[in-house]
């Protein structure tokens, strides 16, 4: 197969993956906006509470045309699956990263010096709360690469919000690692990563376990940066993650 019918292959799922979610725009009062994708639980049921899956993009996912950050978010191709939406049922929130921006960073990365969108993704979530029943104790976040720094970002910046989180080839703040103690994290990097040092992960998960926590972390041997099929690919990991609850 060519490059170029890989790539026609590969953005015609894409765009059909995107048409499970609704597209829509959050505007806050200052008429800031946030172009992001929901996808809601199979057989929604008004009256229930759900999870929600909160997932963060790579840096292919920026941009302004609200599908891009479906193709940069495995997690979110992952939830789409018939059997996974029939096991997992859950609102599923995907953000597009605007161009030279970033999702937040607590390490001192490069992603550091891009604007910071951080304070919209959250009111966006509150939003969509406050329009679904969304279970308070069964948020999670996840991402890859730009989407893994976030993850990390976000549970050190809101401990107390997010049941579980699994970062792929990400990194925080090693020097906060005290303040997610308590929150469940499944951490993935690729050994031979080139692109966001295998380092990045390694110091999270020493520095976690430093100050009393309990991190899972699966170190993808001989795998560069694009680590994320693989990740999502490991035995059991929806199970653990849905199984979480912020009590």
């Amino acid at each position: 197969m060519t490059s170029i019918k890989r790539h026609r292959e590969g953005a015609k799922h894409v765009l059909e993956v995107a048409k499970l979610f609704e597209a829509r725009v959050y505007v806050n009062a200052q008429n800031d906006t946030l172009n992001y994708r929901l996808l809601k639980p199979l057989n929604y049921d008004p009256k229930k509470t759900y999870p929600l899956v909160v997932c963060l993009s790579g840096t292919g996912g920026r941009g302004t045309d609200n599908i891009k950050q479906i193709s940069s978010c495995w997690p979110s191709q992952i939830l789409t699956k018939s059997k996974n939406r029939k096991d997992y049922p859950c609102f599923v929130f995907v953000p597009q990263c605007p161009l030279n921006s970033s999702w937040g960073v607590s390490s001192s990365h490069r992603l550091n010096t891009l604007t910071d969108i951080e304070f919209l993704v959250f009111d966006a979530i509150k939003s969509i709360e406050k329009e679904f029943f969304i279970d308070p104790t069964r948020r999670y976040v996840t991402g890859q690469s730009m989407g893994g720094f976030g993850t990390w970002h976000y549970i050190q910046q809101y401990p107390k919000m997010f049941a579980a989180a699994i970062p792929i080839c990400g990194g925080g703040n090693p020097k906060l690692a005290h303040k997610i103690v308590d929150v469940p994290v499944w951490a993935f990097h690729g050994e031979i990563d080139t692109a966001v040092s295998v380092n990045f992960s390694r110091d999270m998960i020493a520095s976690i376990k430093r100050a009393g926590g309990a991190p899972l972390y699966t170190e993808l041997k001989n795998v560069a940066h694009i680590c994320w099929p693989l990740a999502y690919d490991t035995p059991n990991l929806l199970d653990w993650l849905f199984a979480q609850k912020n009590e």
